[in-house]
């Protein structure tokens, strides 16, 4: 299963417009945060499914901050990340994936794209694909998720 990851689109469609069509063909799509609204306009152009979580650019208690999906039999932990403190340290984001018993995190909130493995959790952040940091460019990812695999993969815009 291919699994498109975006996140802090922060109004701009086109830009996710583009990242999603950069991915391929996918299954399914998750947006981490900022902006939610984002992803219900993106949802029903893409016609696959997609699961969302707002952002702290959202405004707080209208849906759900955390979300948990099984694709493929695997456990997915979303959030955005800002209820974590992601800007500085993924400890806390590590742990509460371990207590949601989950293979695959994804996140954002910081705009700067992570694909990296923590124990036996694959801690996954796409990055921005409207504002990334000076020196960092807008991105994208793909998670690749089957019965004997998980694999993340960053894809520059």
């Amino acid at each position: 299963m291919r699994i498109g990851v975006i996140s802090d689109t922060h109004g701009s469609i086109s830009s996710a417009v583009k990242a999603i069509y950069e991915m391929g063909e996918i299954d399914a799509l998750i947006h981490a945060g900022d902006l939610y609204s984002d992803a219900l306009r993106i949802s029903p152009v893409i016609k696959v499914p997609v699961y969302a979580v707002p952002g702290n650019c959202d405004i707080p208690g209208q849906v759900k901050e955390e979300l948990t999906i099984t694709l493929c039999s695997r456990k997915i932990y979303i959030t955005h990340g800002h209820l974590y403190r992601v800007k500085n340290s993924l400890q806390s984001l590590y742990y509460r994936a371990r207590e949601m018993e989950a293979k695959v995190v994804v996140f954002g909130h910081t705009h700067v794209p992570v694909n990296t493995w923590e124990g036996n959790v694959l801690l996954f952040n796409p990055g921005s694909t409207s504002r990334p940091p000076a020196g960092i460019k807008a991105g994208c990812g793909i998670l690749s998720i089957g019965t004997d695999v998980i694999k993340g993969k960053l894809i520059s815009l």
